[in-house]
């Protein structure tokens, strides 16, 4: 009976085309946390835009409140 274990006789470092593929893909996953780098940078900027007009109406009093929105 045949062992279950499988056996490769080439590692994949031995394939030509084996380093570009992984420096393809060092760069695809730089360039992936650059962009989500980012977006969380527009979206910090965003919630604290946010938070100073929410303190900016909680400190106001309440009959000034006209609206929420801008």
């Amino acid at each position: 009976m045949k062992s279950l274990k499988m056996t490769h006789d080439k590692a994949l470092e031995t394939f030509k085309i084996f380093p570009y593929i992984a420096w393809g893909l060092v760069i695809g996953f730089s360039f992936f946390v650059y962009s989500l780098t980012i977006r969380l940078e527009d979206n910090i900027d965003q919630l604290g835009k946010q938070t100073k007009f929410l303190e900016e109406k909680a400190s106001s009093p309440i009959k000034a409140v006209d609206d929420f929105e801008n």
